[in-house]
């Protein structure tokens, strides 16, 4: 009886052991199977996160090509939108807020992005990634030349420079230089790189494409903003545009250049002139000395050259224009200084008479080399040989020389001038004749001699340079003021000369205080339509690229 109770007890302990084991594997089975069900969903949310992170840099793409092409959107950048796909039948959505960072009123080339990206189902959002951005354009040119230029302590760049020949700046850049050579005592915030490192091209910016266009102001041959004149849309000039007096402005309108000029572009003394938007000057700009300004927010492009003028007072109207970066001195009542280095200013010779003639000029000499200082230069265009007038110094003593004739040299046998002392100097010539006179505070010094040349050779001269376009390597070192030129022979007690004198064709006071120029990147206001044909259209904007400076999930 007791061996059956055992042997039943035994099956039972064997079943409740297969039962215990059982549950064991059941209890891990089940551990196994919410432990792959939990690594399953974590998968599935990590492919979801890795998906919407993917389409908010998408949103950010979008951004990115509409900032830097915006001629498409009606506002002046795209300011973003909600509820966007990259697939039209799915449930992947994005939201964009695009804001241009205006913190720096001469930055107008950084933006913020915001991006959420989000999957909806049974309209909720299941899935979401969230970036902010900053968004930068560069390279971004501001100001476009096509030839040498030189930039004077009033010129402010806010923006990257394009020079098709030597940059020499005086003035204040606030980006790179895009030029074979940059030289000059100015600030450089930038890098120089080479002209061929800018992918950005010349604007396609013609007459054709745009005289018949709506919103265009149409002149020809010439124009003249006169003061308190305001274009909206597009100034159009078929010739040279000149501005006069203060308050002129044009604003361009969306996808239109603000002003196109076909010749050149003339700030006269005094003359003011705000550009919103794209300016295309197909010749150069030339903007006088006599305290005008130009201010452009938007961009600058000049085929030629950028350069400053002095004004002739006498009826002639033979306007200098400064080369290689004179400066003004508005002490002692003003003069300007030329540096040694192929500094001039270049005059017309309207009304001169090659045979009876007087230039008088006052001069301050801050040292001399071993080369020629040229006071005054008149000769042949491409060579410094044949028929001319020059007024130079010679070797380090300083002698008075001059240049008459095809005798080339000829040493006038006046006392050497010295440094840091003001003289006042004449030459005059009949066709026969010369006559130098230098005055200083002991007196006046008077030499004579023959002279069989004529000046019959070009149309222009120099002040402070030997007269030759090609060779300006002579230029003066100190200051030159009030030169004046007269079409007759003076009397030797009118030199130096005063005002009221008859034959006067010629007179450069040189005592101006400067002009100011200020030109800002702005992409968001100079992106055109150049035209449209078929279906298709050409596009222009001034950025050349864009980078994100950053990027960070929110």
């Amino acid at each position: 009886m007791n061996a059956k109770k055992n042997k039943t007890g035994r099956r039972g302990a064997a079943l409740l052991v297969v039962l215990l084991v059982i549950m064991a594997i059941t209890i891990v089975s089940l551990g196994f199977l919410s432990r792959s069900d939990i690594e399953l969903a974590c998968g599935q949310n990590m492919v979801l996160r890795t998906q919407m992170d993917y389409l908010a840099e998408s949103g950010l793409e979008h951004a990115r090509g509409l900032i830097l092409h915006p001629q498409d959107i009606d506002s002046e950048y795209w300011p973003g939108a909600t509820a966007q796909q990259l697939l039209a039948d799915s449930d992947d959505y994005y939201d964009v807020e695009v804001v241009r960072d205006d913190s720096d009123p001469t930055d107008r080339c950084n933006y913020v992005i915001d991006c959420d990206s989000y999957r909806l189902e049974a309209g909720e959002r299941i899935g979401r990634s969230s970036v902010s951005a900053k968004l930068r354009l560069d390279p971004c040119v501001a100001l476009w030349t096509g030839t040498n230029t030189t930039l004077w302590p009033g010129v402010t760049i806010n923006g990257d420079v394009r020079c098709g020949g030597t940059l020499l700046n005086q003035g204040t850049i606030d980006g790179d230089v895009f030029a074979s050579s940059l030289a000059g005592d100015g600030t450089v915030e930038g890098q120089q790189k080479e002209p061929n490192d800018l992918s950005l091209i010349w604007p396609n910016v013609t007459v054709g494409n745009f005289r018949y266009a709506a919103g265009v102001s149409y002149h020809s041959p010439d124009f003249t903003l006169t003061g308190d004149m305001r274009i909206d849309g597009m100034l159009l000039v078929e010739g040279d545009l000149m501005v006069r007096n203060a308050a002129n402005a044009i604003a361009a309108t969306k996808n239109l250049p603000a002003l196109l000029v076909t010749g050149d572009l003339i700030i006269a003394g005094g003359g003011e002139l705000t550009i919103t938007g794209l300016a295309v000057v197909d010749g150069d700009v030339l903007i006088s000395a006599g305290d005008a300004k130009i201010t452009v927010v938007g961009g600058l492009f000049v085929q030629g050259m950028l350069a400053e003028t002095t004004a002739d007072s006498s009826d002639y109207g033979n306007t200098g224009t400064l080369y290689n970066g004179p400066t003004w001195q508005s002490s002692g009542g003003g003069a300007l200084e030329f540096h040694g280095d192929n500094t001039a200013v270049q005059i017309g010779t309207n009304g001169m008479d090659p045979q009876n003639g007087s230039v008088c000029l006052r001069a301050y000499a801050y040292g001399f080399g071993s080369s020629h200082h040229y006071l005054f230069g008149h000769a042949c265009p491409t060579s410094w040989w044949g028929n001319l007038i020059q007024l130079y110094t010679d070797d380090e003593n300083g002698w008075l020389d001059l240049g008459l004739g095809s005798s080339h040299y000829r040493r006038t046998g006046i006392k050497r001038l010295d440094t840091n002392t003001w003289y006042d100097i004449a030459l005059t010539w009949n066709g026969t004749q010369y006559t130098v006179y230098v005055r200083d505070s002991e007196g006046v010094v008077e030499v004579s001699g023959d002279y069989a040349g004529l000046w019959t050779l070009g149309n222009i001269a120099d002040i402070g340079n030997r007269g030759v376009p090609t060779r300006r390597d002579g230029s003066f070192h100190g200051l030159i003021d009030d030169v004046r030129i007269y079409n007759r022979v003076l009397d030797p007690n009118d030199i130096p000369p005063t005002d009221g004198l008859a034959g006067l064709v010629g007179h450069w006071k040189l005592d101006e205080a400067g002009s100011n120029i200020t030109v800002t990147a702005a992409p968001s206001k100079t992106a055109v339509v150049l035209w449209s044909e078929a279906g298709h259209t050409e596009k222009w904007g001034q950025a050349a690229g864009a980078f994100f400076r950053s990027i960070e999930r929110k």
